[in-house]
C-alpha cells in the first residue's frame, strides 16, 4: 500500500509471519489475491502454513493457473478479525498431482497488518478547522498552534511554515501537544511522533506538511477523534445527497 508509514504496520519476523497466515489457514479466510503484472484477479485461500513455505488454492479455470504460475508475483488481501492482511507471494510453483490445482511459494518476507481506522484519513482542507498546540522545544520560544490537514485514528498531519519545520524533526517525538477538534469537547493531550515532512501548495503560507502518528493514545481520546471523523463524513454525505 502506498502509505507514507507503511512500515510501522510491517510485520517481519517470520515466526510473527507464520502466526497471521497460520490464523488466515485455520480460519478458511477468504483471500482476494491479484495476479501481477496486470492485476488478474484469482480469490483464493492458503491451505498449508510452515516456516519454509506456504501451499495455496488454485483455481477452476487453467487458464488462470496459467497467469498464476507464470506471475512475477501475487498481491495477496484478506481480512483477520476487521484487521487488514496483506502480503505477497512470489516464486509460485505448481504442485503436481491430478487433483485440483495447488500452488507452493516460499514465505513471505513481510506481511501488512492494518486496521481499517488507522486507514482511513478525513481530509479537513476544505473543512472545520482543527488545531494542534505544540509546546516550544526551549524556555523563551513561543509556543506554536498549527492545523490539522488530515486526521485519523492512528495519527494526522500538520500545515507548517517554513520558519517553523525545524520543530518538527523526522523521528522526532513531540511530548504535552493539545488537540482542539471543534466538537464542542475539551482539549485533547496528545504525543506525537513525526513520521515524515513533504512540500505541498494546499495553503500557501504554510508549504510544509508534517505527517505524525500519535503515541500511546489514551482509549477515551481516540474514540472521540473516530466519533469526530464519522461526524464529519456524515454531515458531508448529507450536503451531498441534499438533505442539509
Amino acid at each position: 500500500m502506498d502509505l507514507p508509514d507503511a512500515e510501522r504496520y510491517l510485520l517481519r519476523d517470520p515466526r510473527e509471519v507464520v502466526r497471521i497466515l497460520n490464523a488466515l489457514c485455520d480460519g478458511n479466510a477468504l483471500i482476494s489475491a491479484h495476479v501481477m503484472p496486470g492485476g488478474l484477479p484469482c480469490p483464493t485461500a492458503l491451505l498449508e502454513v510452515g516456516p519454509d513455505g506456504v501451499l495455496i488454492d488454485g483455481n477452476r479455470q487453467e487458464t488462470i493457473n496459467q497467469r498464476m504460475a507464470g506471475a512475477d508475483y501475487l498481491m495477496c488481501v484478506s481480512q483477520l478479525e476487521r484487521v487488514r492482511i496483506q502480503f505477497r507471494l512470489q516464486q509460485l510453483r505448481r504442485v503436481p498431482g491430478d487433483g485440483p490445482a495447488t500452488f507452493a511459494a516460499p514465505l513471505p518476507d513481510s506481511v501488512l497488518q492494518l486496521q481499517r481506522r488507522e486507514l482511513y484519513r478525513l481530509e479537513l482542507i476544505p473543512g472545520p478547522v482543527a488545531t494542534v498546540q505544540v509546546p516550544p522545544p526551549a524556555e523563551g520560544l513561543p509556543l506554536l498552534q498549527v492545523r490539522v490537514v488530515d486526521i485519523s485514528g492512528g495519527g494526522l498531519a500538520l500545515a507548517v511554515r517554513d520558519e517553523d519545520e525545524s520543530r518538527f524533526p523526522p523521528g522526532g517525538q513531540i511530548d504535552a501537544c493539545t488537540l482542539e477538534l471543534p466538537d464542542g469537547g475539551e482539549p485533547l493531550a496528545v504525543r506525537l511522533q513525526v513520521a515524515h515532512s513533504s512540500r505541498r501548495t494546499q495553503l500557501a503560507r504554510y508549504p510544509v506538511r508534517v505527517g505524525c502518528r500519535f503515541v500511546g493514545l489514551a482509549a477515551t481520546a481516540e474514540k472521540r477523534i473516530l466519533q469526530f471523523i464519522f461526524q464529519v463524513e456524515r454531515q458531508r454525505k448529507a450536503r451531498e445527497r441534499g438533505v442539509v
